[in-house]
């Protein structure tokens, strides 16, 4: 005790200034952990914007009972750390999501744990699998407004199961507007893998540390928390709550531990612009409740199929690329890749070699978007489909509009406003939409973009923290290589009120 109690006093003696710290009320004698907070892509948000990130209840959150107290002798069995995203040198951690203006959490917590669970069940690289959260959303109920609850996800996943992304893309980020569930694919229920409970924690009780880290040795899990103001402001570090209010409660997942830290590592749902490209650590001792209540899923039952590797969904392909199929307890007497386009393009299929490769040149199409999958069949005469993937070919250049709408030229801005930019393009979809809020000198003050790029795309402008005086608003359509593929700007002015 005495070598750890001197080295926390040393660690103090040189805390830079930008780093917060407090103590935990857990560990008297142990300093809560350092984080950078700093501006991120929500920090600048209202707080009821900061709200509709948010969608889980705060009556899931679990805090009290024995969580956070039970692990200051950890058991032998146990490592000192852990990490889905280099488990054996694989990352079986699907990509970090963004759920946008949508109280949609829960759904992407939910989606993004089953993908990884899948991952890790037929041992595939981080994006071999893809649910869709719209659909899970959509059809389990959820709503932008009120968010939903894990138990209902939990329910569905068990109940119908969950298609790829494909199926049913995800719309709702780029408004809040909630979509019926009668927009996704028409043969859903043939393409869902159904979930079935894996573990969680007892019922009004919190879970304890080393009760979570056996569960992660399993797999990754949902957890509900917390969300107070600084949250926003993470850049990195170990997160411990300092200051604001609580916004409301959240889903996100967790994927691992370190003891040193002695935090869990978790996936968010706001992108890569906020908190470690995506990801966070957390204190045990967080207020928060990371890890209190967790829900862990698994396929139901011996999961049968195929997995297709080496392209992804939105993937845009510009020169060929190697893909592979592997099979899960089936043995396939044949395979062949279904190409499927628009309805002037008729399917095209292209049939395996017998070792389960083949090169898939996007030469041999015309630019636009495509649905790729793999069909095997089977010695008793049935047939196996892999997740279907929708990506975009692309030999040429993306052409764009993009225009900003309810916005006037001139107009005074003293509180936050929602532009909104109305964009197309041909032959492909975007990769993003993004603004620029330029000062009088033309120098940039603020960015903010989206992913989610449907017809009509919203995003606040909040003027706290800028100067009173004009400024102009400059709108981009940005292209899969990161080309301004169209732009459209409007002057404005930011008055104290």
């Amino acid at each position: 005790m005495h070598n750890r109690v001197k080295g926390i006093f040393l660690r103090l003696l040189f805390i830079p200034a930008f780093f917060f710290f407090s103590f935990s009320q857990h560990e008297f004698a142990t300093a809560a952990p350092l984080w950078r907070s700093g501006r991120t892509a929500v920090s600048d948000l209202p707080d009821l914007e900061k709200q509709m990130l948010l969608g889980a209840p705060l009556s899931d959150v679990l805090t009290g009972g024995s969580y956070g107290m039970t692990s200051q002798v950890w058991e032998d069995a146990l490592p000192e750390s852990f990490d889905w995203r280099n488990s054996e040198g694989i990352d079986f951690v699907t990509p970090v999501k963004n759920q946008g203006r949508c109280g949609s959490c829960v759904a992407f917590a939910a989606g993004s744990t089953f993908n990884t669970q899948m991952n890790i069940a037929t041992r595939s690289p981080a994006k071999s699998w893809n649910f869709s959260p719209q659909h899970l959303f959509s059809c389990g109920g959820g709503s932008c407004s009120t968010g939903w609850f894990p138990q209902s996800a939990m329910d569905f996943l068990s109940r119908k199961g969950i298609p790829e992304e494909a199926c049913y893309p995800y719309v709702s980020g780029a408004t809040g507007a909630d979509f019926s569930c009668k927009k996704t694919c028409g043969d859903a229920g043939m393409r869902s893998v159904r979930a079935q409970l894996r573990v969680r924690n007892q019922p009004l009780r919190a879970a304890s540390v080393d009760e979570v880290k056996r569960a992660l040795l399993n797999g990754p899990l949902i957890s509900t928390m917390k969300v107070y103001d600084d949250f926003y402001s993470y850049t990195g570090g170990v997160y411990y709550r300092q200051k604001g209010a609580i916004l409301g409660g959240h889903a996100v997942m967790i994927i691992g531990w370190n003891n040193q830290d002695k935090a869990w590592i978790a996936r968010n749902s706001w992108g890569t612009d906020w908190g470690e490209q995506g990801d966070f650590r957390i204190s045990w001792t967080d207020p928060s409740g990371v890890g209190g209540s967790i829900i862990g899923l698994q396929p139901s039952g011996e999961f049968l199929g195929l997995i297709l590797e080496g392209i992804s969904d939105r993937d845009a392909l510009r020169k060929p690329v190697e893909l592979t199929l592997r099979s899960a307890n089936i043995s396939p007497l044949s395979a062949e890749l279904e190409v499927k386009g628009n309805s002037s393009f008729p399917a095209a299929t292209k049939v395996f070699g017998s070792n389960g490769r083949m090169v898939f040149d996007p030469a041999e199409y015309a630019d636009g978007i495509y649905t790729i999958q793999a069909r095997a069949r089977l010695a008793d005469g049935t047939q196996r489909i892999s997740q279907a993937k929708l990506v975009s070919i692309i030999k040429g250049t993306v052409t764009a509009s993009i225009k900003i709408d309810r916005m006037k030229a001139g107009m005074n801005v003293w509180e936050t406003i929602v532009p909104h930019f109305i964009v197309s393009s041909q032959p492909v979809p975007l990769a993003r939409v993004r603004y620029k809020i330029l000062n009088a000198s033309g120098g940039i003050v603020r960015i903010r973009y989206t992913e989610h790029t449907a017809d009509r795309v919203a995003m606040s402008l909040n003027p706290k923290g800028l100067p009173a005086g004009p400024y102009t608003l400059l709108a981009e359509a940005v292209s899969d290589e990161n080309i301004v593929a169209a732009s459209d700007s409007v002057t404005f002015n930011i008055i104290e009120k």
